[in-house]
């Protein structure tokens, strides 16, 4: 049986075309994407990152790096690893260094982070990849500490007033929200993590973190905030999603007051 025919096509001067009308070539964004939103986007991942350097060529671009399977067994949930092998696949884990490999957020980021001038944070779960005029700035060795707290990478895309892209992403994929739930006072956890030292050995580095999965609502505050800041988003419709621009402070200011407010009722 022969398959489905593709029936929807995005071409890359169309996106251009959408970037072009919705953003400023100096503007700062923080990118998610989902190729299957496009139905076929023509050159896939590569159109994505060579349109959003064309269109940003005086900005700043970043993308999430996160590599959760370097993180601590014991916290898996999908899928959880039964206990009695939580410790030998940790201490058999290869450790964090710049080039390890981006898995389980789309092929984007790993070739984004592949592609020419793109730098990357030190940060073994919690990493990012930029791109631009800041790159360099942002991407600078820090404590491992509340990776996405106020000394943390997206604390300095809220400083640069950067947009949030969601190339057909909903509000899931939106790790902006982490700054807001890193700087509410929430309590703090330990997680632990392999790095790869400068003189080639692995140490197992222990940071602190809030708990970035306390509620499962991120979708309904993103429907609140569209709802409640309508002028303030952007929504264009591609063939099979949406694409949504939405300003950074405006999101995570209103994300702190909201889960300020749920979490007094726990």
């Amino acid at each position: 049986m022969s398959e489905k025919p593709i029936e929807k096509i995005v071409t890359p001067e169309e996106l251009k075309h959408i970037l072009e009308n919705n953003l400023s070539s100096t503007d700062s964004c923080i990118v998610h994407t989902a190729l299957s939103s496009f139905g076929y986007l023509i050159g896939g991942e590569k159109t994505i990152v060579d349109t959003l350097k064309s269109v940003l060529k005086d900005g700043t671009i970043m993308m999430i790096a996160q590599t959760a399977d370097l993180s601590d067994p014991v916290e898996w949930m999908y899928p959880p690893m039964i206990e009695s092998l939580q410790e030998k696949a940790f201490n058999s884990m290869p450790p964090y260094d710049k080039s390890t490999p981006i898995h389980y957020i789309g092929v984007t980021p790993e070739y984004f982070r592949t592609s020419r001038d793109v730098y990357r944070n030190n940060h073994p779960l919690y990493s990012v990849c930029v791109w631009g005029k800041d790159a360099r700035e942002i991407c600078r060795d820090r404590s491992y500490d509340m990776p996405y707290g106020s000394k943390g990478t997206l604390q300095d895309m809220y400083d640069r007033d950067a947009k949030i892209v969601m190339l057909g992403t909903d509000y899931e994929s939106c790790t902006a929200l982490h700054l807001a739930e890193s700087t509410i006072g929430r309590e703090t956890i330990y997680e632990r993590a392999p790095v790869k030292m400068d003189d080639g050995t692995t140490q197992i580095i222990k940071f602190v973190n809030v708990d970035l999965d306390k509620y499962d609502d991120i979708n309904e505050f993103g429907n609140y905030f569209e709802s409640k800041f309508t002028n303030e988003v952007k929504k264009i419709e591609i063939p099979n999603g949406t694409i949504t621009i939405v300003p950074m402070r405006k999101l995570v200011d209103e994300a702190r007051e909201y889960w300020k407010e749920k979490d007094k009722k726990q």
